[in-house]
């Protein structure tokens, strides 16, 4: 389900119904109705998923096994409009700068596109619902991994939850010693780009890279040992990282 869209603010309210016997494709009024009401949804849950925990979204989403089909259809709406995805760039980072015997875990995977054009390594691939047959459903705080059994962790678009620096906390779990945290995120949820930083590397990282863009940003760590501070269960906006919404076009 992860892989965030647009950037907004605004509190998730009540989940507007489904369509689902209409398409834009008949080119009527229903269509257009239809097409309004999956924007509507979409917005909804995107909302909902950056103001809930992790444990609360996979509860959601499971009650309505309808709203993961909602949200990835938004979401391929929204991707067309970025200048870029940055999961090509990771992919393409993948392919040239880590071992093919590294294996991967890609936290928030949405369908697992890197799983797939990643065919040749081995990736653990997970997301709130299985939404196909390589991913693996979970809460990110929880993932099915024994300690130190990945060589990266990717977070593409996935700091979603109030609760996101637990989930960077699983990683640093499931990684091995020296292993890579790659984070790619929107750039306009950075209030305190440094206060992120402080508290990812207080989990036990060490910062390799920043790659700061008009749209994304993409930055880099490395494990270097054990966490200095518990991950915080609270406000995601109080270390930095405001929460996004979906803006009505």
């Amino acid at each position: 389900v992860a892989r965030g869209g647009d950037v907004g603010a605004g509190a998730a309210a009540a989940p507007p119904p489904l369509l689902l016997s209409a398409s834009s494709a008949s080119g009527g009024a229903l269509g257009k109705a239809a097409e309004r009401l999956k924007g509507s949804r979409f917005r909804w849950l995107n909302e909902t998923l950056y103001s809930t925990t992790g444990a609360e979204a996979k509860r959601l989403f499971e009650e309505d096994p309808t709203l993961a089909t909602a949200y990835h259809e938004g979401y391929v709406v929204q991707r067309a409009k970025w200048p870029k995805d940055p999961l090509d760039d990771i992919i393409a980072w993948l392919r040239k700068g880590v071992p093919r015997n590294a294996v991967i875990g890609d936290f928030g995977c949405g369908t697992a596109r890197l799983a797939e054009q990643l065919s040749d390594r081995k990736v653990h691939s997970f997301d709130l619902v299985r939404i196909n047959e390589r991913v693996t459903p979970c809460n990110l705080a929880e993932v099915p991994l024994p300690d130190e059994s990945i060589d990266v962790a990717i977070f593409c678009l996935a700091l979603m939850g109030t609760d996101w620096p637990s989930f960077v906390k699983e990683a640093h779990r499931c990684l091995k010693p020296g292993g890579t945290c790659h984070i790619a995120e929107v750039e306009s949820r950075f209030e305190d780009y440094p206060a992120v930083v402080r508290q990812i590397e207080a989990m036990g990282f060490k910062q390799l890279m920043a790659k700061p863009g008009s749209f994304f940003v993409e930055f880099r760590f490395r494990k270097t040992g054990a966490a200095r501070i518990k991950a915080a269960a609270g406000k995601a906006q109080l270390t930095g990282l405001k929460a996004c919404s979906y803006l009505r076009r």
